[in-house]
């Protein structure tokens, strides 16, 4: 007879559970998981008065350690003893390996260990007599290897009653000292976590006493598109690809094909015949991030990555070197394209923040997503490889660059894109503002960057004889005839007099105002600085010369405050202020909300403010308008870098001869730039297709404008005619203004430090060229 030992592990491998790193929330999720598989598994039929919830109560920042607790209570169908005892068992666990979200039996235990060193579980089903109980004391299971524990009843209030309570106590102090601190921080994770099941399931989970609210992606509406070579390419791309059917083996997790009767791994006969299917969407955000952006994945809908940057980058098959794509064309490095993706049938690590990556599932997900070869399509075509027509690469292809206006969809006010107004509206997109939940301000503000709110031009001249009060002389003598010539002497009896027109009211002057207005969109949210307070500002530019404020002033603007804080300012575009002197509405509006705040916020027998200090003070707070050599120097090379690519497409026509048209200086400093950026392709290769111009420096994108204007004007790269022109002068004229412009630019290639003056040459020679810049796709 053999010997045979006992390998039953000892009774503190429950404690030694608890050393697994799991933070706070995830200990929290497994759990809560549990929840959700019951929720799932019964459907929505099930939950007819109630909703399918989950209460969570974590202890007070004033609580003590000997009392501290935290409860998870859920109102599913609750368990019968067996499925109880099975439930707290290391290592078992009743779920499959696809279909829940609970999958590892040992998940409960790391949870509930990782938090305290007492677990008890109450659980009960509609028609049970009582709650059956069970506590799990760590302490006492680690004395020993005796893994028997009691059962207690405890008398229901309702035979009605069903679901599950954990009630975890003796925390650890550590444990106890994050829960206490961490409730929004936790309410904001779990919800971003949960974001899809409770939005689409209604799946509610609650963390003392506050509803937790799912993290909602915002993203442009689908309606939205953008042109590129003829093709419109949609804001959001929706991704459905059945897979072939095939054998999931229950106790490892592999598939198998079809057709086999026993696992390839495990050697296990425990296969079921299963569909799989990849779906979602992936889109573009309604604002740029640094961080906040990427694809979510989700397997039964839980976030198991969450905006992962993971799908931007391209694996060389030859090197296995991975190289980011996206974003390459954000100086400051930011994206916004983002995603959910379901794959539930891929595998995840125990902690559920990562998928088996070297697997055929996953890496089926990846090319479906962004296909095999590179995103940039001249890359592609470099290394001989197919273009990417995959969904990533059409968003790429769309939405790739940051340059406001509708092009882009990148809102912007007419000067520059709006990053940080648009991070903004997206916070009040999150509070529930019910102005910011459809992305209408966000594609307002980038039409009026395209479309900006100016002083309309005069319809008619204005009649010197009238200026100079000389009026029509014939109309004048034939009224003067009228008067003297007629021949009757008898006295007209007298008119009847017409009555008075109503007087206006104020709130009925406001609505004419504003319903002759456009909203300027960048110009509305929240303003605020220190001992001012803030407001919620709305701006109308009104089509008139004139406005009448609420004392009965004529004045070219005037505010309101319709109800604190909301303050409305109204401006006349067409007064002289503007179209004689050149003042701007931006300018005016903010003087309106200092001269408002400082008087307001001044303390009570104190005199305000001074106007230039609250002006400085709220300006400072208006990083968008900002004028400065780094924002203006960004601006630029965003502009030069569409120059490049657009001249690229007329260049590759006869490169080597254009090549030749460079200084010895700007050939070096180009070939310098193509060694840091480019990589290992052949230098020959780029100057014969023509990609060297993608590397030139500024000056010599001058340099070709002023010697073949021919090659870049009429519509090819400008918009401004040349050929056409038949006089020389005239062509001149058209050349010298562009590459005045263009140098403009050029200059800040190096960011010098320019005065206020130049620094605003610069800003208007950039909207300049933006605006003449033809269709560089």
């Amino acid at each position: 007879m053999s010997l045979q030992v006992n390998v039953r592990p000892h009774g503190r491998i429950l404690s030694v559970l608890g050393d697994i790193e799991f933070s706070q929330w995830q200990c929290l999720a497994e759990l809560i998981d549990n929840s959700f598989d019951d929720f799932l598994s019964q459907g929505s039929d099930a939950y007819v008065s109630e909703r399918p919830t989950v209460t969570v109560s974590l202890p007070g920042r004033n609580s003590e350690v000997r009392t501290a607790e935290v409860w998870i209570r859920d109102n599913g169908r609750g368990m019968d003893l067996e499925t109880l005892t099975n439930a707290v068992r290391a290592g078992w666990t009743s779920n499959s390996r696809y279909g829940s979200l609970g999958l590892y039996g040992m998940g409960f235990n790391i949870a509930t260990a990782r938090l305290g060193r007492l677990t008890t579980i109450k659980t009960t089903r509609a028609g049970d007599p009582s709650w059956t109980v069970i506590t799990l004391n760590l302490d006492q299971l680690a004395s020993g290897d005796d893994y028997l524990v009691p059962v207690r009843h405890e008398p229901k209030d309702d035979i009605g009653e069903h679901g599950t309570q954990i009630i975890i106590g003796k925390l650890k102090p550590d444990q106890r000292q994050a829960l206490s601190k961490q409730e929004i921080k936790i309410r904001e994770q779990l919800g971003d976590v949960y974001s899809y099941l409770l939005r689409e399931h209604g799946f509610v989970i609650t963390v003392n006493g506050k509803k937790v609210a799912p993290r909602l992606p915002c993203v442009w509406d689908e309606s939205r598109t953008v042109i590129r070579s003829g093709v419109e390419i949609p804001a959001v791309i929706r991704i459905d690809e059945p897979l072939p059917p095939a054998k999931a083996c229950m106790d490892c997790g592999r598939w198998n094909k079809d057709w086999v009767d026993e696992c390839d791994d495990c050697q296990s006969t425990r296969l079921e015949l299963r569909g799989r299917r990849i779906w979602g969407w992936i889109g573009v955000q309604r604002y740029l991030h640094k961080s906040d952006y990427g694809i979510d994945f989700l397997r039964n809908g839980r976030k198991i990555l969450i905006r992962s940057k993971r799908p931007f980058f391209w694996e060389d098959p030859d090197t296995l070197e991975e190289e980011l794509e996206y974003p390459i064309d954000s100086q400051r490095g930011r994206g916004r394209i983002i995603g959910e993706i379901h794959c539930d049938h891929v595998q995840v690590n125990y902690q559920k923040n990562a998928f088996e990556y070297d697997s055929p599932e996953w890496r089926r997900i990846v090319r479906t997503i962004r296909g095999d070869s590179p995103l940039r399509e001249k890359i592609a075509k470099r290394l001989g490889l197919p273009q990417n027509e995959s969904p990533l690469a059409k968003l790429f292809t769309g939405y790739r660059r940051e340059d406001p206006g509708l092009k882009y969809l990148v809102p912007g006010d007419g000067r520059q894109a709006l990053f940080d107004k648009a991070v903004e509206w997206a916070k009040k997109f999150r509070d529930g503002h019910p102005d910011y939940q459809t992305d209408q301000i966000w594609y307002d503000a980038a039409y009026q960057h395209d479309h900006p709110v100016v002083p309309e031009p005069t319809n008619k001249p204005a009649d010197p004889f009238e200026e100079m009060g000389l009026g029509d002389p014939i109309e004048a003598g034939s009224e003067e005839q009228g008067e003297s010539t007629g021949g009757s002497t008898t006295p007209a009896p007298d008119p009847t007099p017409t009555p008075p027109d109503p007087v206006e009211t104020l709130d009925q002057r406001l609505e004419r105002y504003r319903s002759n207005a456009t909203q300027i969109v960048d110009l509305s949210g929240r303003y605020e600085a220190p001992d001012l307070g803030s407001v919620e500002l709305t701006v109308w530019a009104v089509r008139e010369r004139e406005l009448t404020d609420p004392a009965g002033n004529v004045v070219p603007v005037f505010r309101q405050m319709t109800r604190a804080p909301q303050l409305e300012i109204f401006i006349a575009t067409n007064h002289p202020l503007l179209t004689d002197y050149g003042i701007e509405a931006r300018d005016l509006a903010m003087i309106e909300v200092a001269e408002y705040m400082r008087v307001r916020g001044a303390p009570a027998g104190r005199d305000p403010k001074p106007l230039t200090a609250a002006l400085f003070e709220i300006k400072s707070r208006a990083v968008d308008q900002k004028l400065t050599p780094a924002i203006l120097a960004s601006r630029a090379g965003r502009l030069l870098d569409r120059l490049r690519d657009a001249m690229q497409r007329e260049i590759k026509g006869a490169p080597s001869a254009y090549w030749d048209m460079l200084q010895e200086s700007e050939r070096t400093l180009t070939q310098q730039r193509f060694a840091i950026e480019a990589g290992d392709t052949p230098w020959e290769t780029v100057v014969e297709s023509g990609d060297f111009v993608l590397y030139l420096p500024a000056s010599a994108l001058v340099r070709l404008l002023e010697k073949r204007p021919d090659a870049f004007l009429d519509g090819k790269v400008f918009k401004r005619p040349y050929v056409k022109l038949t006089d020389d002068t005239s062509r001149s004229l058209i050349v010298s203004r562009l590459v005045g412009y263009v140098s403009d630019l050029a200059l800040m290639e190096r960011q010098p430090r320019l005065g206020t003056i130049e620094l605003k040459r610069v800003q208007l020679s950039c909207l300049l060229v933006e605006a003449d810049l033809g269709d560089t796709e």
